[in-house]
């Protein structure tokens, strides 16, 4: 399967297990740790997707990024563009779908307005590098990180600042969605800190957020 051409997956492959996602029990642990990790991804799916990913044209993000001790280091390639008919816009699509239905039928809605899933980005982390240390998402992000884990093993923290003091992982597996919260969620503007280490296989991650705009 190729980065194009969803019409067969669309076909024969369902995209989320059922039932895909609680609202109330995300609102509730975001509001409490500020991320938590979520089984989503119909297996078959998820190999559709880890496929595409690997045929994916990915280049080395920047090993340092920031100054003084905001600097954080990073070790892993990313790919930020998808065509039109990419596996990854259908996902998007129908994930936006889901979050849609699900705050149709909430008695209250913990976001800042809509979420709209307009960021897409593939990481691929390679076995023995660093992750990514310390750090906090952009503002410009907005109201929740969708972070799916397309394949291989890695810890997920988030932490109290850049020293990663407070470390408390967020356990998860291939097919888990880490979600975490971002400005306008529960009209906070908290931005939890994070980071990634102990790559101990190949990981590819589609992530998915709101970029202000």
């Amino acid at each position: 399967m190729s980065a194009r051409g969803t019409s067969a997956w669309r076909r024969s492959t369902s995209t989320f297990r059922s039932p895909p996602l609680n609202l109330a029990e995300i609102v509730e642990t975001l509001a409490q740790a500020g991320a938590l990790a979520v089984p989503l991804l119909e297996e078959t799916f998820r190999l559709s997707l880890l496929d595409a990913a690997r045929a994916s044209p990915f280049r080395a993000a920047r090993s340092l990024v920031g100054q003084g001790e905001r600097q954080v280091c990073q070790r892993m390639e990313v790919c930020e563009h998808f065509s039109d008919d990419s596996i990854f816009r259908a996902f998007t699509g129908e994930f936006q779908e889901l979050w849609d239905e699900l705050l149709s039928e909430a008695s209250c809605n913990p976001f800042e307005g809509r979420p709209l899933f307009n960021d897409l980005m593939l990481q691929r982390y390679s076995v023995g590098e660093v992750g990514i240390t310390p750090h906090r998402d952009r503002t410009g992000y907005r109201n929740l990180v969708c972070l799916f884990v397309l394949e291989g093993q890695g810890r997920f923290y988030v932490c109290n600042d850049r020293q990663g003091r407070g470390a408390r992982e967020i356990p998860h597996a291939p097919g888990d969605v880490l979600l975490m919260r971002a400005p306008g969620f529960q009209r906070s503007a908290e931005r939890p800190f994070h980071f990634v280490r102990d790559i101990q296989s190949p990981r590819y991650v589609f992530g998915l957020r709101q970029e202000q705009v």
